[in-house]
Parts: C-alpha cells; sequence; structure tokens
C-alpha cells in the first residue's frame, strides 16, 4: 500500500497529472487572446512607423534632387508669386 501512495504521489496522482496540465492549457489559453492582441498592436505601431520613415526619406530624397537641379527653395521661407528677390532687384 505504502507502494502505492509513493507511486501516484510522484506522478500526482491517478489523475492529477492530467488535471494539472488542463489547467495550464486553460490558463495559456486564455494569455493566447491577449498576447495576439498586443502583437497586432505592435505591428500596427511598426507598420504606422515604417509608413512615416518612408515618407520623411522620400521628401528628403525630392529636396536634394531639388537642390541638385538648382531649384532649392528653403523651408522656412517659402516664396510668393510677385515678391522681389537679390537677383531680381529693380536696381
Amino acid at each position: 500500500m505504502a507502494a502505492l501512495v509513493v507511486q501516484l504521489t510522484a506522478t500526482g496522482g491517478a489523475r492529477g497529472g492530467q488535471e494539472s496540465a488542463n489547467a495550464e492549457q486553460k490558463v495559456s489559453g486564455k494569455d493566447v487572446g491577449k498576447h495576439l492582441s498586443a502583437l497586432r498592436t505592435e505591428v500596427s505601431s511598426l507598420s504606422q512607423q515604417f509608413r512615416e520613415v518612408k515618407e520623411r526619406r522620400r521628401r528628403e530624397a525630392e529636396q536634394k534632387q531639388r537642390e541638385l537641379e538648382g531649384f532649392y527653395e528653403p523651408k522656412d521661407s517659402p516664396t510668393t508669386v510677385g515678391s522681389v528677390g537679390p537677383r531680381n532687384s529693380l536696381r
């Protein structure tokens, strides 16, 4: 009888091992939804960051191309139609 008690205790009981495995599956099943939601949020955030970086790089490349072609217009002082610049001075 003692040997049977030791054997059952070592294996977690007749049904103890199965119940403990089922409990772990239930807990991990609950967490799966949370993990998937967190992953979706992370992917969405990374996608947005990627789009922003891609757009910024595209604008920088266009600006650099304009500079190379001699059509540089500073960002902080936009030119307007009819404005007289240093080159177009009337003097």
